[in-house]
């Protein structure tokens, strides 16, 4: 899923999702068709539901918000405005979230690169993870730490095994909250065609300052098709 929700625009009582890809943000609507290959089905109050074109199948987008539809703020209300720290602490005791983000269909032999993107607003500063994935159909050449583990003062490392599964070891010195960070980037070689293969996460547990647990939500398999 290259998406990621970004937030709502309400005007003149309509409502809008944003959504994210990469650094671009934008709009969506029901009935929109995204890249020419997702098209959204529908938009609720906990999750966008796109379908993916080109394997009919059904992806879930989690929206994190609690504005009602019929919203229209004009200006900032100063009682709102006290309970700021509120809003902060809410948003801090939120769930992480995890997304997947990189190409929808390669060609057979093609290398590619996975990115895995973090939200927290809890202050993360390890994340040990196992990955699994189908070695009939990739090749796992590298795993390296994304921009949110970059710099000074950090441990990465990981193990790759013949039947698909992948161990990372990552910490930072300094814990710190993400928004949208990457958090692993991996690469990955098509070696057999296939209408679908997944990659996902087998077990994650995301550790906060002084090694305190940070909950998460699941995420969802990443899918790729690989085509002659």
């Amino acid at each position: 899923m290259p998406y990621r929700y970004a937030g709502k625009l309400v005007q003149g009582g309509q409502q809008s999702v944003i959504l994210a890809k990469g650094d671009v943000l934008f709009p969506v609507n029901e009935g929109d068709t995204l890249d020419g290959a997702y098209r959204v089905e529908s938009i609720g109050e906990t999750q966008v539901t796109l379908t993916y074109l080109p394997l009919a199948s059904e992806e879930r987008i989690p929206v994190d918000s609690s504005l009602p539809v019929a919203t229209a703020a004009t200006r900032l209300d100063p009682a709102a405005a006290a309970g700021g720290g509120q809003a902060a602490s809410a948003m801090a005791a939120r769930p992480a979230q995890l997304l997947w983000e990189g190409p929808q269909q390669v060609k057979l032999g093609m290398r590619f690169e996975v990115v895995l993107r973090v939200t927290s607003g809890q202050p993360l500063q390890a994340s040990p993870v196992q990955l699994r994935f189908d070695p009939a159909y990739l090749e796992f050449v590298e795993a390296k730490p994304g921009k949110f583990l970059g710099g000074m003062g950090r441990d990465f490392s990981y193990r790759a095994n013949p039947d698909g599964s992948i161990f990372v070891e990552a910490s930072i010195q300094d814990p710190a909250p993400a928004a949208g960070a990457e958090l692993l980037v991996l690469s990955f070689r098509t070696v057999k065609t296939a209408a679908a293969t997944e990659l996902g996460v087998a077990s994650l547990s995301l550790r906060g300052a002084g090694g305190q647990p940070v909950a998460f939500s699941q995420p969802a398999a990443y899918k790729i098709a690989i085509s002659p």
